[in-house]
């Protein structure tokens, strides 16, 4: 829907909105999940049935082993089989719409000089952005915690575009003469403005499938008259020689329901700012923590806007006329002549920074890693996130033209 109107200086205004919905699109998850709940048994007892994760422990409650049964897993006695990985799967469903208010202002000018300005203000969100978008939901079957932005949503556009043609030639403001229109007439200089917001940043987290909780009432023993705090959370350890069992007090949990871990589409919370815009510093780690283990992150899909986007055009045109049918064109044209740099996305998945237990036999006594390490509900650091999380390291890509390094180009044309 549109209206135009004619306004004084010969100036045409157009006021639009344009508006679209989508209905049964694409949408993607994973089946075969980990059941829900945990289970503690004597190791060597059957594996029960309907939970998720089971704890095998030696006499002493130390869990020695973990199981893991999913949907489609076949429980036998004290044996899991599981035939089937993750099963990725699409359904129908999913939903999504897009309004703009469009805004252009032209004037042709009889004098030589054109011009025209758009603008647009809109936005496009949904659960889905259709087939070829369609990613695994974050929350598995929780459709609806994926409602956001979509990857195309770019919230302001704005361009400006000039063209001009000198009056200077035969019948038009100044005549020089055949000699003088020959170096000075047939000149034309233009510009275009482009400018945009960014487009959407997805924030995303490592989370293992399955971790390792203390859960004991005071602290968990460590074996050197330390403890580790209730609640302390780290990776599920390799169980073998050099790490036998669990400290007294661990036990191993779903951290994120169902898994999905293949598809690495879990969100951090979000606990502050999230930009920085220092340098190329443009993400701030310290403002995203890892949920607690059996939670989901409440940062939205495409929550955060990238790097705007801002270029310059020019272009320097002469036209040598041998008469009214044929010239000869040459022209120069300035890709991005201020050399703005505009950025690409910075790296905005976040790595998995939960600590690793380790074992000294000799001792007996349990540690967990200190470096670029954080727990659930801490800030991230930027060596927990990870050496490129944040940072702005390349450019739009585009090789000629719009996102583009300064590009100067040259053209020589017969027209006829």
């Amino acid at each position: 829907m549109s209206w135009q109107q004619q306004l004084p200086y010969n100036l045409v205004s157009t006021v639009a909105y344009v508006g679209s919905q989508g209905r049964n699109l694409f949408l993607r998850s994973v089946a075969n999940q980990i059941l829900p709940g945990s289970a503690t048994i004597l190791n060597g007892s059957n594996i029960p049935t309907g939970v998720g994760v089971v704890n095998r422990t030696n006499a002493g409650g130390q869990v020695i082993g973990v199981t893991t049964v999913r949907q489609f897993s076949i429980v036998s006695g004290t044996s899991v089989q599981n035939p089937y990985a993750e099963v990725d799967y699409k359904t129908s469903g999913g939903d999504d719409k897009y309004n703009a208010l469009q805004f252009s202002l032209q004037r042709s000018f009889n004098t030589g000089l054109t011009m025209n300005m758009q603008y647009t203000y809109g936005k496009s969100e949904g659960l889905s952005s259709g087939s070829n978008e369609a990613r695994t939901s974050a929350q598995l079957d929780n459709f609806e915690g994926d409602r956001g932005r979509n990857n195309f949503d770019i919230r302001h556009t704005f361009n400006l575009s000039a063209l001009y043609e000198l009056p200077i030639g035969r019948g038009k403001a100044y005549d020089f003469g055949r000699t003088g229109n020959i170096f000075l007439g047939g000149w034309e200089v233009g510009g275009i403005l482009n400018a945009r917001s960014g487009v959407p940043i997805e924030v995303l987290v490592v989370r293992p499938d399955v971790v390792v909780v203390c859960q004991q009432a005071g602290g968990c023993p460590n074996g050197a008259g330390g403890f580790f705090a209730q609640g302390f959370t780290a990776n599920l350890p390799s169980f073998g020689g050099s790490f036998p069992a669990l400290p007294v007090g661990f036990a191993a949990v779903v951290n994120t329901p169902g898994g999905g871990n293949s598809r690495n589409v879990r969100r951090p919370n979000l606990i502050g700012d999230p930009y920085l815009n220092n340098d190329r510093n443009f993400l701030n780690p310290a403002a995203f923590a890892i949920p607690t283990a059996g939670t989901f992150g409440d940062l939205g899909r495409n929550a955060l806007d990238g790097p705007i986007f801002r270029q310059l055009d020019l272009i320097l045109a002469k036209r040598f006329r041998f008469n009214e049918t044929m010239n000869i064109e040459f022209r120069t044209e300035f890709f991005n002549i201020l050399n703005q740099a505009n950025f690409a996305n910075p790296s905005a998945t976040l790595s998995n920074a939960l600590p690793n237990l380790s074992f000294n036999s000799g001792t007996g006594v349990y540690s967990a890693s200190t470096s670029n390490v954080v727990q659930p509900g801490q800030a991230f650091t930027q060596g927990a996130a990870g050496s490129t999380f944040g940072l702005l390291r390349s450019t739009v890509g585009r090789t000629v033209g719009l996102g583009s390094n300064r590009q100067i180009q040259f053209a020589f044309r017969f027209n006829f």
